[in-house]
């Protein structure tokens, strides 16, 4: 089975994550994208300290409408730091298949510092979505010594156990989630930059007033 997965904090999720996987899933074909909201962020602090169940909820109201995408609960029921080699043995377990971990560039370049990132690449594809403004580094610059065990493709690079890197062009969109958080914040209108359900939740909430 083909399968992704797209963490992150979702704090909140907007259109632009929606495309980018929407994107992703055609590009490779996948059957399913598992949105996995964090608990704890490793690599950044939470802003305005939202409960990851309450992320979870906005998730799940944001993909009701696409067969295709589904939410999982695994890293805000596990508690604690969110690391997402964790998360990727979790999902191999779950659906016996070697999942893509989707990934923006500006991410990716920073992953020879993430919680046992050697082992990332013996347990998963990379799908590194571009980002406006994250420059792609050549693979020695991200992985160091770690690079020499894969060997260039069309579209990446392929790994001496066959795990691929695949970079991928998604559409640009200026929105982010900080953005959205304080355009709330000021009393602004957030319709359109998430989806309905969301904005809804969102408002009713108050969760970023």
């Amino acid at each position: 089975m083909r399968i992704g997965i797209f963490g992150g904090t979702f704090n909140p999720i907007h259109i632009g994550h929606l495309r980018a996987a929407e994107e992703v899933s055609e590009t490779l074909e996948l059957e399913k994208i598992i949105f996995v909201p964090s608990y704890i962020p490793p690599h950044k602090e939470l802003a305005d300290h939202v409960q990851g169940e309450r992320r979870l909820e906005i998730v799940r109201l944001s993909i009701l409408s696409n067969p295709r995408f589904e939410v999982s609960s695994f890293e805000v029921d596990s508690k604690g730091n969110s690391y997402s080699i964790r998360t990727i043995e979790h999902v191999r377990q779950a659906y016996g298949c070697t999942p893509y971990f989707i990934l923006g560039q500006d991410a990716f370049n920073e992953i020879s510092t993430w919680f046992e990132a050697k082992r990332l690449f013996a347990l998963a594809h990379f799908a590194v979505m571009s980002r406006p403004g994250a420059v792609r580094l050549e693979l020695p610059e991200v992985l160091g010594q770690t690079a020499a065990r894969f060997s260039p493709t069309a579209k990446g690079y392929t790994g001496e156990y066959g795990n691929e890197i695949t970079f991928l062009e998604v559409t640009p969109y200026a929105i982010s989630s900080s953005m959205i958080r304080e355009i709330s914040k000021r009393g602004g209108s957030i319709r359109y930059l998430v989806p309905e359900e969301v904005y809804d939740y969102i408002t009713r909430e108050r969760m970023y007033a």
